[in-house]
């Protein structure tokens, strides 16, 4: 069984308890048309309405979303960004194909800084920031459990967030970013398997138990495998709504 969320919630980061709209840089910011055709075109690039290949002609994009060609030019800059479109220069906009290398390199790299990063993150960690973490692991276990998958997954970006940017790295955290719309958007289209969010629990309390004892290595070798087995059920979901359509 494959669980998927009710709604595109590519915008949404949790603060103070409640669902607010949010960047992938992890600023607030008002629901533009910029961040609105954005994550249509993302959205229709993913559900395969626009073929790898096709060209992005402005004006049409301007037509069919009925906006100026400004915000389309934007969306189509962080569309570059997240590696679904390519911008050449005398070519203008294309379609980058999102098959299984696509997605499986973007869970490696991310892997490898994520790892990273929260070995580091032992080497600072706070009283306070540990009882933040272990508290937005109970709230997600308790969307989770719910059923909530929209709350759970803003939960579930404020917890990996949390950790990354203790070691105060920004250019890390920055290519982390820049993918977390292009993960939410795979999600709500293939969506997670029942064993997935179970794996996501246990990991989460593994993961805070290592950062609980200091213990840098064993909370890399966790983030490392928390992002392979998220990678091999991402493709797994993917694989079956293309066997499915056949």
């Amino acid at each position: 069984m494959i669980l998927k969320t009710s709604a595109n919630i590519s915008h949404f980061i949790l603060t103070k308890g409640r669902v607010s709209l949010f960047t992938y840089h992890g600023e607030a910011i008002n629901d533009t048309t910029y961040s609105r055709v954005r994550d249509r075109l993302r959205s229709d690039i993913l559900k395969g309405l626009f073929e790898p290949g096709t060209r992005l002609r402005i004006v049409d994009l301007s037509n069919r979303y009925g906006v100026s060609q400004m915000p389309i030019r934007e969306a189509l800059q962080q569309l570059q960004g997240e590696g679904l479109v390519t911008l050449l220069p005398q070519k203008g906009a294309s379609v980058r194909k999102v098959d299984d290398r696509f997605v499986s390199n973007m869970y490696d790299v991310r892997a490898a800084i994520e790892a990273m990063l929260v070995r580091k993150a032992v080497e600072v960690l706070t009283g306070p920031v540990m009882d933040k973490i272990e508290h937005l692991q109970l709230e997600y276990e308790r969307c989770a459990s719910s059923g909530d998958m929209e709350e759970a997954l803003a939960y579930n970006l404020q917890f990996h967030k949390a950790i990354n940017e203790l070691p105060q790295n920004p250019e890390a955290v920055e290519i982390i970013n820049r993918h977390w719309g292009l993960i939410v958007s795979l999600r709500n289209t293939f969506g997670f398997s029942e064993k997935r969010i179970e794996d996501i629990i246990e990991d989460h309390r593994l993961l805070v138990n290592a950062l609980k004892n200091r213990d840098g290595n064993a909370a890399s070798v966790i983030a490392d495998q928390h992002v392979q087995k998220a990678k091999a059920d991402l493709l797994t979901n993917m694989k079956s709504k293309a066997e499915f359509k056949r």
